[in-house]
């Protein structure tokens, strides 16, 4: 069901809108392949952030940044299903130490490497989208299985969900069922 939000008043009310959109929704700690020095971090570990929907996926900090040669970074890998053909906008729900450690690169499938995050808030869960700017054009999907691949950039980054969604206005605001 396609959904779009309205603030009314500061609250966020949900309102039905017309039948088709996709919406992919994926735990970051379920990723299929995980390479260090991404670590998934279980909802009752020490330390864990409050108000992730239950564990997620970090670069802890001091980790340090990415090799120079990008080929050789760690990458954690989700694979998810797509309905019917269409045109996507991703989110990550991401927790940021601060602004030197705020981004991943990613791709889907074989496709070039792009850069998302590199948002000024930091110290709570939000949401990052690519692509930015509005008018940039979005990720066209096939029917069938595809992957998403995030890749070292920076250390003291969390990732809670990934949403996909070919609802180009929709903007998830809390943890995503």
């Amino acid at each position: 069901m396609k959904t779009k939000r309205l603030w009314m008043a500061g609250v966020a009310a949900l309102v039905s809108a017309a039948q088709g959109a996709q919406k992919i929704v994926i735990e970051a700690e379920s990723a299929g392949t995980v390479e260090a020095p991404f670590a998934v971090v279980a909802a009752d570990a020490p330390g864990v952030k409050p108000g992730a929907s239950g564990g997620y996926l970090e670069i802890a900090p001091g980790k340090g940044k990415a090799p120079e040669d990008k080929e050789k970074a760690a990458k954690a890998v989700f694979t998810f299903e797509v309905a019917a053909e269409d045109s996507f906008v991703l989110w990550l729900r991401v927790w940021c130490d601060g602004e030197c450690n705020n981004s991943f690169n990613a791709k889907f499938d074989d496709g070039p490497r792009f850069l998302i995050g590199e948002d000024p808030t930091f110290k709570t869960w939000k949401w990052v989208k690519y692509p930015v700017p509005k008018n940039a054009p979005l990720t066209k999907l096939t029917p069938g299985t595809h992957t998403l691949t995030l890749f070292h950039r920076q250390d003291g980054i969390r990732v809670d969900q990934i949403l996909m969604t070919t609802d180009k206005r929709y903007v998830p605001v809390d943890i995503e069922q």
